[in-house]
């Protein structure tokens, strides 16, 4: 059996699905539909389709950019894949150069993004015959939805439905456009799918797009330790042209009449294909969870004379009485009301905050580290007081570090952790706690079997997180 590879691109911000996706916990790393992540439930369909196709050489990646590394190890720390990080998004063409470098030139690749929903089945019935056309031939695959309706936020692709060869594709259609593509039976949604063997695809960019070419080859050069869990891309990746591969690579391999295939995956009655770029979408995807006046409701919500409404509140009540197609999203430090025609321009409000330089756009409320996580209970920057709610994982500690402006007082609420402040080495349990004074060296570790937790109140005129000085960090980071 030919070695096999699946290469996962969890790359994006999702700034749509804002403010339940920012810019460091994006709608990859969340649970949207059900209780594992976008992310988590791609790999399940990978390692589903590899048991069908029956091989047992195979190697699963995951690209994500650096700042997501450690949610990514967390969620996969159980899964058998190998993370490869970018130091900076460069869309998809990059990547999945990378990708062809990584393993033989008759290794057959799959490259497929962890923001949609498939069919499982019908996604796997795609895989085999993919592998059975890559048997026979030196070409690019795609996987192609049969349409359900016209959709202006899809790109198509036009097939020969007869070969099955691809004649062109084309990115998001104006309406009329979409409705006549349905109506003519021979364009798919572009599921954002490619199957290839390696040589082939890297022989297409070397004919379409060999500064891509050039510029991966030597960023592979340049990596340190291939065999880690977690292979980092150097710096210098970040100068390689930005572009997806339907652009560099795609367009014009069609139109030069090279050899590319479309696979159609028919969704069935009970089936269903769904890319979850919009809280619109996200809403479809539900549709099965809704209440008697077709409401999606997470969290405390009650609702009187509502309907149509995805409303979602990760923290307090959330009442609604006589609206109707509405987007309502409370994520605790922020609140979305938007009409569901209007979901596509969610993203206006993230240009909007970024401009501002609001950390709305980026962080949530509780943040995620490579020890643990932290969340903000009261206070702000410049309020002379912050408390906060912080986790280690077991095994895990913080920095050995120093602040400036502000001192903090420490309790344990949960677990045991071993202290440092200047000299001193303390071991605390539950409802003990330390006072740590201005410019005192600190560090705290988690020296127990399970999560450990504690509150932080910090005092002093500015509580800003870049009032940090590391000495020494288990993370990369001083």
């Amino acid at each position: 059996m030919t070695e096999l590879s699946f290469v996962i691109l969890c790359g994006g911000s999702g700034s749509r699905l804002w403010p339940k996706s920012r810019e460091k916990l994006p709608k990859q790393l969340l649970a949207l539909t059900n209780g594992k992540t976008m992310l988590q439930n791609t790999i399940e369909r990978v390692q589903t389709a590899i048991k069908k196709i029956g091989s047992t050489r195979y190697k699963i990646y995951v690209i994500c950019n650096a700042d997501h590394a450690h949610i990514v190890e967390k969620q996969t720390e159980n899964a058998c894949v190998k993370i490869i990080t970018e130091p900076k998004g460069r869309d998809s063409a990059p990547a999945i150069c990378i990708a062809s470098l990584l393993t033989c030139n008759d290794t057959i690749t799959f490259v497929l993004p962890c923001d949609h929903i498939f069919d499982d089945a019908a996604f796997v019935n795609c895989c085999l015959k993919a592998v059975d056309v890559l048997y026979y031939n030196q070409a690019i695959v795609t996987f192609g939805i049969k349409p359900t309706r016209p959709e202006t936020g899809y790109g198509y692709i036009k097939y020969d439905s007869i070969t099955n060869n691809t004649v062109e594709f084309f990115e998001k259609p104006l309406i009329e456009f979409a409705e006549r593509y349905v109506e003519a039976g021979n364009y798919l949604w572009n599921a954002g799918v490619f199957a290839f063997k390696n040589g082939n695809m890297i022989e297409c960019f070397s004919i379409f797009a060999p500064d891509i070419l050039d510029s991966c080859v030597n960023t592979i050069g340049l990596i340190v330790n291939t065999t880690s869990s977690t292979i980092a891309l150097p710096s210098s990746f970040s100068e390689c042209r930005a572009i997806s591969v339907d652009y560099a690579i795609m367009e014009p391999l069609t139109r030069k009449l090279y050899k590319t295939y479309v696979v159609p995956m028919t969704i069935r009655y009970n089936s269903y294909w769904n890319d979850i770029g919009s809280f619109s979408a996200l809403y479809d995807e539900l549709l099965h969870d809704t209440d008697v006046d077709n409401n999606v409701k997470r969290g405390d919500v009650i609702s009187w004379k509502t309907k149509g409404c995805y409303i979602d509140s990760e923290e307090a009540l959330v009442a609604t009485v006589g609206v109707q197609d509405l987007i309502i999203v409370n994520s605790g430090d922020a609140v979305l009301v938007c009409d569901k025609s209007s979901a596509q321009d969610v993203k206006k409000i993230v240009d909007q905050l970024k401009r501002d330089k609001r950390e709305e756009s980026a962080f949530h409320k509780k943040v995620f580290r490579p020890w643990g996580w932290y969340k903000n209970v009261e206070g702000g920057d410049s309020d002379g007081f912050k408390i906060k709610r912080i986790a280690v994982y077991p095994g895990k500690r913080l920095s050995l570090q120093s602040h400036n402006k502000r001192a903090e007082h420490w309790v344990i609420v949960r677990g045991k952790a071993k202290v440092q402040v200047g000299e001193d080495i303390l071991i605390l349990e539950k409802d003990q706690h330390v006072y740590i004074p201005t410019l005192a060296l600190h560090r705290i570790e988690n020296i127990g079997d399970d999560l450990m937790e504690f509150t932080e109140t910090q005092v002093g005129d500015y509580l800003g997180e870049d009032d940090i000085i590391r000495y020494e960090d288990d993370f990369g980071r001083v």
